[in-house]
This record gives structure tokens, C-alpha cells and sequence, in this order.
């Protein structure tokens, strides 16, 4: 699975949104995920995001392994909801202990 998060310079909730990313994301490579966060105003960037229809940013974009569109997040989500995002992506289910005390 593969997650993109697209950002753009003048974006002033992209920060936030990064951090989290760089936050919770790690945890899951082992497990498969990628994670690539794309400029919206490069020329990548710009063919990326017209690809999935990314109309503003942060937009969190999780794809399956063929590439295709699982889900799309916009704006910064709470934390929990990334994680259930990505673990409903990579076919995990934590338990309920597990989410309320991070273990």
C-alpha cells in the first residue's frame, strides 16, 4: 500500500499535516506501506495530482498495491483516523486496548 500526501508551499495546514505523517507512518513500513509526499506545484507533482483529482491541500491518498484508489483524506485528520486508514489499507485490526492505549 502506498500513501501519498500532497502539500504545497503556500499551504499553511501542510506542516501539520507532514508531521503527522512522519509521526505515524514509520510504523507501518514494516507491513508494507510507502509513503511519498508530492509537491502539487512541481511538474510531478502537478501530473500526480491531476491523476487522482487532488483539488486542495493536504490531501492524504491511499492507494492498493496495483495503484489503485482505496481512500482520500483532505485536510489534516486526527490521528486516529489516519491510522485506521492506513490499517483498513494494509488489512489490520488493532484491537480496541491496543487503540486506546497505543500499545
Amino acid at each position: 500500500m502506498e500513501v501519498l500526501l500532497f502539500t504545497s508551499s503556500k499551504c499553511v495546514h501542510c506542516p501539520s499535516a507532514e508531521r503527522l505523517a512522519k509521526s505515524v507512518l514509520p510504523e507501518y513500513y514494516d507491513k508494507g506501506l510507502v509513503f511519498r509526499k508530492v509537491r502539487v506545484r512541481t511538474s510531478e507533482g502537478k501530473e500526480v495530482a491531476n491523476r487522482f483529482n487532488v483539488m486542495g491541500t493536504p490531501t492524504f491518498i491511499f492507494l492498493d498495491d496495483e495503484g489503485r484508489l482505496l481512500a482520500r483524506l483532505v485536510g489534516v485528520p486526527s490521528e486516529e483516523k489516519l491510522r485506521g486508514e492506513v490499517e483498513k489499507g494494509l488489512g489490520i485490526k488493532r484491537s480496541f486496548l491496543s487503540r486506546l492505549f497505543g500499545a
